[in-house]
This record gives C-alpha cells, structure tokens and sequence, in this order.
C-alpha cells in the first residue's frame, strides 16, 4: 500500500510540473524517433534508435541521430548497457550563417525498474563522452532518468518522467538542461507502440524553455519475444 500511494505521488507531482512549465518560445518543436528493440536471448539485448529533431526557429531538420548498444538484464530489476552514438545538427547564427557539427558519442547506462500493481517505476543514469568532429577536446556528460508509467490495460499506458543533463567541462556549457514530459503509449500489439508525449525543454544555464512534442515509434523483434 505505502509502495501504491508513493508511486502515485510521483506520477501526480510529474505530471504537475509538466502542464504548469512556462515557455518563453512558444513554437512547438517535433522529435520524432523510430526504436528497434532485438532481443538476442533472456539477458541479452540489442536497442538502437533514429530521430530527428527540430529547434524552434533553427532549420526544419535541426538534428539526425542514430545510436546503437547492447543491453545486459542482470536480474528482473536492474539492466546494465553500453553503445555508441552518431548526431549530425545544423544551426542558423545571428548573423543567418549555418554551422553543421559532427558528434560521436561513447555511453554507458544502468538502470532499475520496479513494478507495483499497475505502475512501472524506472531511474536510469547514463555517462557519456562526447567528441566533436574537426573540433578539440572530450566532453563529459552525465544524464539521470525518473519516470512513471501507469498501464491501464493491453493497449494503453500513460507516461511521464523528468531527465537531468548535465556537463562538467566548460564545452557546450549551456547545452546543460532539463527535460520533463507528459503522454501515453498506445500498443498495436506485444512488439509495436507508439507513443506521444509533450515534453518542456529547459536549458538552465541560459534560462531557456521550450515545448517539444516527442513522437516514438517502438518495435520488438528477437529470440524471446
């Protein structure tokens, strides 16, 4: 019971912030992303991703990314991950010029989900490292995950959850920020979902807010599906 009523906190405080955030850009950014999950066997698995992004008033298509890794399930609560990670963003100067930067990025994650009743609690820490091409220098960044999903049924699941990046070297500095995020997923059936979920975009080191409507599409594929 007291696990019920702190699960229902959470998901009730998350979804609070998410409606009250306040944007001082009010043009809704889209991010829509295509996941492939491929399960190899009971522990092992392989997640990779594509999305594009676009930012307010930068160019229609802002960012292309593709990521990849290998998942390990140690138990039914924690999975451990690495993979790499490939962003192509464009943006447009003050001065309208366009700067195109090359990223590749190295990760590691661990993650932990619990289940009570209905609910579905997850808290994920990812590390990276981040190395722009034809640039100098390695940056370090670090990113925490909290979300609570609530499954109403077989094809129904409401969403939210709130994701903290962080930097520590000078590099980007400002790209620091805050993600929190409202929606739902809807399942075709036990290997394809979508989902649709609103998310403010805050960078806090320059006090920017921004709305973005997230579009996933997941499909399931492998040995023990």
């Amino acid at each position: 019971m007291k696990k019920r009523k702190f699960a229902s906190a959470v998901f009730a405080l998350l979804v609070s912030f998410g409606l009250n955030a306040q944007s001082n850009n009010h043009r809704l950014s889209w991010w829509p992303a295509y996941y492939l999950k491929y399960s190899i066997n009971k522990r092992w698995m392989v997640n990779s991703d594509i999305q594009f992004r676009n930012f307010a008033k930068e160019p229609v298509l802002g960012l292309i990314a593709m990521r990849s890794g290998a998942h390990y399930r140690i138990n039914n609560n924690w999975t451990v991950g690495f993979g790499t990670a490939w962003f192509h963003q464009r943006q447009i100067n003050d001065d309208k010029s366009k700067v195109i930067t090359d990223e590749l990025r190295l990760w590691e994650e661990l993650r932990h989900e619990v289940k009570v009743n209905k609910w579905q609690l997850i808290n994920q820490f990812r590390t990276e490292q981040r190395h722009w091409i034809k640039q100098d220098g390695l940056a370090y960044r670090f990113r925490y995950r909290i979300g609570a999903d609530y499954i109403f049924n077989e094809r129904w699941k409401a969403m939210a959850g709130n994701e903290l990046v962080w930097q520590s070297s000078k590099t980007r500095k400002n790209w620091d920020q805050d993600r929190i995020w409202i929606g739902g997923e809807y399942a075709f059936n036990t290997n394809s979902q979508v989902q649709l979920m609103l998310m403010n975009w805050w960078q806090f080191n320059t006090n920017s807010h921004q709305p973005v409507l997230r579009i996933n599409f997941v499909q399931a594929i492998g040995a023990t599906l």
